[in-house]
């Protein structure tokens, strides 16, 4: 699969930014496994299912997406 240009699911970069605020902590094990990175998808999945910790990838992937205009990092 080809990588994308930005950040979640071929949107702008602003749109990327408003779902990563409101819904990150959801689309992060979405876009782990999309990206092929299996490994951080389910530990995202697990952390978000049990509610513990998951502000972690939220908070990164915010970060990311603001610095890169893309999510690298935990990706």
């Amino acid at each position: 699969m080809a990588k994308q240009d930005k950040a979640y699911f071929g949107l702008p970069w602003i749109v990327s930014i408003i779902l990563a605020f409101f819904f990150g902590a959801l689309l992060a094990p979405i876009v782990r496994f999309m990206r092929g990175n299996m490994l951080m998808g389910v530990i995202s999945l697990i952390l978000l299912l049990t509610g513990f910790f998951a502000w972690v990838f939220w908070i990164v992937d915010l970060i990311s997406i603001i610095v890169n205009k893309d999510v690298k990092w935990l990706a």
